[in-house]
C-alpha cells in the first residue's frame, strides 16, 4: 500500500472515530407529503439532557428537509405535524425505539398516513 492510500485510511479513521466520540445524534426530517404543501413542524424535548428544550416551529417546503442534533442520553422528542387540514404528533426520538435502528442519523420521511424511517419503517401517527 502506497503512503497516500496509507495517510488516507489514517485519516478516515481518526474521523469516524472523532465522530464517534462526539456522541452527537442528528433528526432529519423531509417533507414528503403529495400536492406540493408545506409541512409545519414543531418539536420539544421531553425527557433526557435537553429536556425542556422547545426547537420552535419550522416550515418545510415541499420537498424539503429540517434537521436538529443533540446527545441522546435518554433523549425523547415530540413534535406535531400540521398541513392542511391535517394536525398530529409523534414521538420523532425515542432512545430506546431509536438507538440502534439508526444511530447517529435518523431521517424520517413525512407522510399522510405517518412518518417513515429510512423509506421503509412506516409509523402510525399518535394522534
Amino acid at each position: 500500500m502506497n503512503s497516500s492510500i496509507r495517510l488516507f485510511a489514517v485519516f478516515m479513521i481518526i474521523a469516524a472515530l472523532l465522530h464517534a466520540c462526539s456522541g452527537e445524534t442528528r433528526v432529519q426530517i423531509y417533507n414528503s407529503l403529495p400536492g406540493g404543501v408545506t409541512l409545519t413542524v414543531h418539536c420539544k424535548a421531553i425527557k433526557g439532557k435537553d429536556r425542556g428544550q422547545d426547537l420552535g416551529a419550522q416550515q418545510i417546503p415541499p420537498g424539503g428537509m429540517w434537521e436538529f442534533h443533540f446527545r441522546p442520553r435518554s433523549a425523547l422528542f415530540s413534535c406535531s405535524f400540521q398541513w392542511p387540514s391535517q394536525f398530529h404528533n409523534f414521538d420523532i426520538y425515542e432512545e430506546k425505539r431509536d438507538d440502534k435502528r439508526c444511530y447517529d442519523k435518523c431521517q424520517w420521511f413525512v407522510q399522510p398516513t405517518g412518518p417513515c424511517l429510512e423509506r421503509t419503517m412506516c409509523e402510525k401517527w399518535k394522534s
